[in-house]
């Protein structure tokens, strides 16, 4: 079966948790959204994952309520120091990649934190159009899901103590797939 796949997947790649739940779980808040307006990380505007170009409030719900379905995993890391922070995305970043590789051929829509990633430097800068729309990587903070508040419903880790945290990863997936992938066996 395609959940097994994919739990199998998030093992291997190395999460440290993970819960199933139902889009319709997923939180979305305005105010999440709203605080990507105050430009704390540095990418409002300037990339095509991150908002406001991430699109209107029904846009960023449509993107993820198409799908029936979802993981969301975690992986704890330390932030103890500078060092270990920007050590830590980089290890999230090339996790949610590894798992998009993983499952390219499959509609899966794997959502993270940060900013898109897919382009050395985003045309966002430029002001023009993305130049990879399909692999656009939507933030989940920057689509308005509430992590925090889903991953404490979840009971999964978000402050591990001693300096670690949990960064969270958001899976998405249909039903269909798993009769796509039947058919292909």
């Amino acid at each position: 079966m395609f959940k097994e796949q994919l739990i199998e997947a998030f093992k291997e790649i190395g999460f440290d948790e993970y819960r199933e739940i139902k889009a319709t779980d997923i939180i979305f808040s305005q105010d999440v959204f709203n605080q990507c307006a105050k430009n704390t990380c540095g990418n409002f505007n300037k990339n095509h994952g991150c908002p406001p170009r991430a699109g209107s409030e029904d846009e960023r719900k449509a993107r993820v309520l198409k799908y029936k379905n979802a993981f969301i995993l975690s992986k704890i890391a330390s932030i103890k120091s500078r060092k270990e922070m920007t050590d830590s995305m980089e290890l999230i970043l090339n996790i949610n990649n590894n798992l998009r590789k993983t499952f390219e051929d499959e509609d899966v829509c794997i959502m993270g934190s940060g900013p898109c990633s897919v382009c050395k430097n985003c045309m966002a800068l430029e002001d023009k159009p993305c130049s990879f729309p399909v692999k656009t990587q939507y933030s989940m903070e920057g689509s308005g899901i509430d992590v925090v508040r889903m991953s404490m419903n979840q009971k999964m880790t978000y402050n591990a103590g001693r300096g670690k945290v949990g960064f969270f990863t958001l899976a998405l997936y249909n039903d269909e797939i798993v009769r796509q992938h039947q058919h292909l066996v």
